[in-house]
């Protein structure tokens, strides 16, 4: 307990957590915020889903400590040497023969005790860690038999299990048989590193309600609970500006596979069919970081931009008239709809894009699974600008009722 009477609570991420980016550090920020309200926060980063940049204002404010711990410093000896076997066939057997997902391969005892050691301070009352790649480090905490152990809660985002073999099919019908058997092999690895661990957790928490009845039904035992993702809402946004061609606009980081496959399938699929059906001229761009080759290649259509990374997103969404959502396989709850929402800018996605978040097609955003669907609504979107407004405007009222203060309660109890 602290001297203003706050209990302590120690925060596991692994990326540092931001109001803006990428989904997953927005959604660690948003729950940091609203864990801050009530503990004090001790911070600690283990970058194994992005570089440790340093904290921004707000995350420096609602922490008492933000510490870093350089994971990749430790790397299982087994794991080292499968990723030094040359030849391709060979590597993929031996890792199918690991036994972990690829991620806890920096969680060595070493490593974990590391970090544990320079977490060390305040009797924590609460640890929260984020993604179940993070779970074993919370072993110091799990193993605790002392009669004030922390609670200890686990926000896994999304049905690892299903959003893994989700990828490897779509990476299958992309015809890349050897990553969709990485794929199954990491979904089969999950599912053994949550049957091992996450019983021994007071709470888990997941984006969807589908993902949450998952897991509540494979472990009956576990107090299992919706934290849905949710959006801060953007200052007031300037129109697309006059005389401009209709913009469609995807955001996503890249580095995520069905981020990367939408870009290209839009591309391949959609954009011939657009090109047939559209009334006007329109452009395409694609804006996130880490673009691979093949998505820096799509800008060679006369449409299409690729920005990869960029400082900020809302002068994107200030130029763009719709925003596109044709992602064919993930998991979890996408922010990016949300973050449209909150941006007052049409949707077009897909189901897949759709799933989890509880809107209604043809209300807030309109949904399409087949190329031509997805071309012909994006070209309606072109026709009638009253329907992008009505959707726009449910949209921004859905994406008010998803504010980081929905967490608050969320969390409680």
């Amino acid at each position: 307990m602290t001297a203003d009477g706050k209990p302590t609570l120690l925060f596991l991420s692994p990326l540092m957590p931001a109001e803006g980016g990428n989904g997953l550090a927005m959604r660690a920020g948003a729950t940091l915020e609203a864990l801050a309200a009530r503990y004090e926060i001790h911070l600690l980063v283990i970058p194994l889903a992005g570089a440790a940049a340093a904290p921004g204002r707000a995350v420096a404010d609602w922490c008492a400590r933000v510490l870093v711990h350089p994971a990749d410093r430790h790397v299982d000896p087994l794991f080292r040497l499968i990723a030094g076997v040359r030849d391709p066939q060979e590597q993929l057997r031996a890792l199918l023969a690991y036994p972990r997902p690829s991620l806890c391969r920096f969680a060595t005892s070493a490593s974990v005790r590391e970090a544990a050691a320079l977490a060390a301070g305040p009797g924590y009352r609460a640890v929260h860690v984020l993604r179940l790649y993070l779970a074993p480090f919370a072993e110091p905490y799990l193993a605790s038999r002392a009669p004030d152990r922390p609670r200890c809660d686990l926000d896994l985002d999304d049905h690892e299990v299903t959003t893994r073999r989700r990828i490897a099919g779509l990476l299958r019908e992309n015809g890349d048989e050897p990553a969709a058997r990485v794929q199954e092999w990491e979904a089969g690895r999950y599912e053994a590193l949550g049957a091992a661990l996450l019983p021994r957790f007071d709470r888990a928490y997941l984006t969807a309600p589908a993902d949450r009845d998952l897991v509540a039904a494979e472990h009956p035992g576990v107090d299992v609970r919706v934290l849905p993702n949710v959006i801060r809402p953007p200052g007031p946004l300037a129109a697309p500006p006059d005389g401009e061609p209709f913009t469609l606009l995807f955001v996503g980081n890249f580095d995520y596979y069905p981020n990367s496959d939408a870009a290209r399938y839009f591309c391949a699929r959609v954009l011939p069919l657009l090109r047939a059906g559209a009334p006007g001229p329109f452009r395409v761009r694609f804006v996130g970081a880490s673009p691979p080759a093949a998505v820096c290649a799509l800008a060679g259509e006369p449409e299409v931009t690729v920005t990869g990374p960029v400082a900020g997103v809302t002068p994107w969404y200030e130029s763009a008239h719709a925003v596109i959502v044709p992602v064919r396989a993930g998991g979890g709850t996408r922010i990016k709809i949300l973050e449209a929402f909150a941006h007052r800018r049409p949707v077009v996605s897909t189901a897949a894009g759709a799933e989890g978040l509880g809107v209604t097609a043809g209300r807030h955003l309109l949904v399409a699974d087949s190329p031509a669907d997805f071309a012909a609504d994006c070209a309606r979107l072109m026709r009638d600008p009253a329907l992008g407004r009505a959707l726009a405007g449910q949209g921004a009222s859905f994406a008010g009722s998803r504010v980081p203060g929905l967490l608050r309660e969320c969390l409680s109890g």
